[in-house]
């Protein structure tokens, strides 16, 4: 491939390029003073030198200033292989006035080629005014409405800089633009095709994604293949993503692909354009991909320089071998009439629980999103599943089995399946007091609507019959009890045992500095003497605000007759939290149980281990 300049030879009147005599024109990419970016293909079916004319800005130099960036531009691509062969730079064009110009040729071998100019951008120096701005025409006055921003380009140029800036860019944007010719006795081995090229083996994409966009696809492979995953978005290397993909089994609901910026390679414009090629092979099943982007830099608009494959922003699917590619097929996204539980659109300082019954072991979906704390060691919106029955937690939303959901780093989401047993279980889910459904103080999740959680049937079984209504009712082994306590309380039952029992304590309350304010005890009826008392070292977290504690333990009373005592201080108890309640709340107090009742599986979700008690931050 070769590129030659040429001095003199082609003429530029007005913004527009006037090819040779000779030549034809095969490509005209011009005016950008109402559109960031233009593209157009071309198919070689022999050897042609291609004359490009091009007229760019950027590469500005002056006393106060120095720039190599172009922030309007052009460039062409290999349509086969997506790699850059050619790109309007500040090195290889020539000033013109306040802009740079390109008269060149380039010798293309045969093959397909796109072609792409962007104008993203407007730089405006001077000896006392040096800035650079997004140019963003969605909802200008000037080209229509139907964008998403408040505030575009024109409206800063018309508030806050002068005519100067706006005649400036008026003038020069209109001027923008490149020319692809080549001599006419070649014309006859070109023809033209609308990009992006799409080579025979992609079976599935999701690109030309825009601000906060949120698809999914599902896909099924009759047989095991080799599946190329292409993406381009946008991110930091070792960052979270911003605009990223993966794909998820169906069945297990486990990743087998996601997006890494760690071992990305630049994709051209921004630094912060990356893409990445990986093969995964895939079993025989259905499969989801998942594409997301962030609020800005996409195709809707490009806050910095687009990358040089930009249509194909987002995630391209290929089978290279022909027969794994006959077993692929695109699926519709499996309904979600199988529910069990159903909390989202939770906002914020909501707590709310719903109870279910299993007639019999069952695999479990858990769909959830919640917010991380600032110490990024626990959940601030979260939710939990109890064991009706025991009140253990068999299913926490900890920050451990937590992905990013897009947006703020501090956004999370759980998708996995579990395993319950038979039984009883109570879901519950707590937030605080900001960043939640429909009052979000940072970028919110990518499936808002779904803020907090919901429980379906996983795999083919269905929830008739299997899924029954849970009735709380009075446990029989239960043998004293003290809850819903409110403030400034003292309460107490008496309760006889007629021979040596084993009892299993389950008590909540508040405790801080090693000290508990609300806390229960056991007390011997006839002579007053505590037998057992609630104290800081036994309990641990309860979720929601760090100092609500629990313990569940087990003791062993003589024959006798005792009171049951619970005791709370002036705040934050039962119906007047003063911080986040716990995720038991209507369990705040004391219940003592006969010991007879073995307790409940933790759900298992192999490899993980049984699942621990949410990890708490240290107090302050």
């Amino acid at each position: 491939m070769k590129l030659r300049t040429i001095l003199g030879a082609g003429l530029l009147l007005s913004g527009t390029v006037l090819a040779l005599a000779g030549e034809k024109t095969i490509v005209s990419l011009r005016d950008f003073s109402s559109s960031e970016l233009k593209y157009a293909g071309f198919e070689l079916r022999s050897p042609v030198t291609v004359h490009i004319n091009a007229l760019g800005g950027g590469g500005s130099h002056g006393w106060t200033y120095k720039s190599n960036k172009m922030f309007a531009y052009g460039w062409i691509i290999d349509a086969d292989t997506r790699s850059l062969v050619w790109e309007l730079t500040a090195s290889n064009a020539a000033k013109s006035g306040n802009d740079r110009s390109f008269d060149g040729t380039l010798d293309l071998k045969p093959g397909r080629y796109e072609a792409y100019y962007t104008a993203y951008g407007f730089a405006f120096h001077s000896t006392f005014t040096n800035m650079t701005v997004n140019v963003d025409h969605r909802d200008s006055p000037l080209f229509g409405s139907g964008g998403k921003k408040d505030r575009h380009f024109f409206s800063w140029l018309t508030d806050w800089w002068s005519d100067d800036i706006t005649d400036d860019w008026n003038r020069r944007s209109g001027s923008w633009g490149m020319d692809i010719a080549v001599d006419e006795s070649a014309a006859r081995q070109v023809s033209l095709f609308a990009p992006p090229f799409t080579q025979p083996d992609v079976v599935l994409a999701e690109t030309k994604l825009g601000d906060d966009a949120f698809v999914r696809s599902a896909f099924t492979l009759s047989e095991p293949a080799t599946v190329t995953v292409r993406a381009i978005g946008e991110g930091q290397q070792g960052a979270e993503c911003l605009d990223c993909s993966w794909i998820i089994d169906s069945r297990t609901r486990e990743r087998v692909f996601e997006t890494s910026w760690q071992n990305a390679s630049s994709a051209g414009g921004a630094k912060k354009n990356l893409q990445s090629e990986t093969d995964v092979h895939l079993g025989k099943g259905t499969y989801v991909l998942y594409a997301i982007t962030d609020d800005s830099h996409s195709m809707a608009d490009w806050n910095d320089a687009p990358p040089y494959d930009p249509l194909n922003w987002g995630v391209t699917l290929r089978i290279r071998n022909e027969k794994e590619r006959r077993g692929f097929a695109v699926a519709p996204l499996r309904d979600e009439q199988q529910v069990i539980v159903r909390m989202t659109k939770i906002r914020n300082n909501e707590s709310r629980s719903e109870g279910f019954t299993l007639k019999q072991d069952a695999a479990v979906h858990i769909y959830a999103f919640g917010e991380r704390t600032n110490n990024r060691r626990s959940m601030a919106d979260y939710a939990t599943i109890m064991d009706a029955k025991t009140r253990d937690r068999v299913w926490t939303m900890d920050v451990d089995r937590t992905h990013h959901a897009g947006g703020a780093s501090k956004n999370r989401y759980v998708d996995e399946v579990i395993t319950l047993p038979k039984g009883s279980y109570v879901v519950t889910y707590t937030s605080d007091d900001s960043h939640a459904y429909d009052d979000w103080n940072d970028t919110p999740p990518f499936d808002k609507e779904q803020y907090g959680i919901t429980l379906t049937a996983a795999g083919d079984w269905a929830i008739a019959g299997i899924v029954g209504k849970y009735v709380e009712e009075k446990d029989k082994n239960i043998i004293a009890q003290i809850v819903k306590v409110g403030a400034d309380e003292d309460r107490s039952v008496r309760f006889k045992l007629d021979r040596t029992t084993r009892i299993r304590v389950y008590a909540l309350g508040e405790g801080q500095g090693r000290e508990m304010f609300d806390y229960g005890w056991i007390e011997d009826a006839k002579t007053g003497t505590i037998v057992w008392e609630m104290t800081y070292g036994m309990t641990f977290h309860a979720g929601g605000g760090r100092k609500n504690r629990m313990l569940n333990t087990s003791v062993v009373l003589d024959k006798g007759e005792y009171l049951l005592r619970y005791r709370s201080d002036d705040s934050h108890s039962y119906g007047n939290w003063n911080v986040d309640p716990p995720d038991d709340r209507d369990y705040w107090g004391i219940t003592l149980y006969r010991d007879t009742v073995p307790g409940a599986a933790p759900a298992v979700k192999p490899p993980r281990p049984p699942i621990p008690p949410q990890a708490e931050a240290p107090e302050d």
